[in-house]
């Protein structure tokens, strides 16, 4: 299956919530908390990189405090994330079907399908003649 990109403009305004305990930090690399599995972080402000290659998910807690979760899809779940994918998924479509033309694209898709059924429909009655002189 090919990996599948969501940008960072795609997750700011969604809200991340815990699969398993998940480490609050404020600045970045100084823990204050733990938000426990199943429970809300909040609503994905902005991110940052923490001086590493880590990315981190800014978090806006009201009143211009802000805390970081590090990026971790073993930890995190985004909210309507399923949504976001099977968006990428259509565009992806969309545009494919723009590049081949609409009658290309279900030729490609469906084709060997056809092709398979039509040659199974053939060949039955000849496999089961032969299964059937066979006892």
């Amino acid at each position: 299956m090919p990996i599948t990109t969501i940008n960072a403009s795609q997750v700011i305004g969604k809200t991340l919530t815990a699969l398993k305990d998940v480490d609050v930090f404020y600045p970045i690399g100084n823990k204050i908390y733990t938000i426990k599995k199943g429970d809300t972080i909040g609503v994905v402000y902005s991110y940052a990189y923490g001086g590493t290659p880590d990315l981190y998910w800014m978090i806006d807690k009201g009143n211009n405090f802000y805390i970081f979760v590090k990026h971790d899809i073993n930890k995190l779940n985004l909210v309507g994330g399923s949504a976001i994918l099977q968006d990428i998924k259509n565009q992806q479509i969309k545009q494919e079907i723009e590049e081949k033309g609409l009658l290309r694209y279900y030729l490609d898709k469906y084709l060997p399908y056809i092709v398979g059924g039509v040659v199974i429909y053939f060949a039955l009655p000849t496999i089961k003649k032969t299964f059937t002189n066979e006892k």
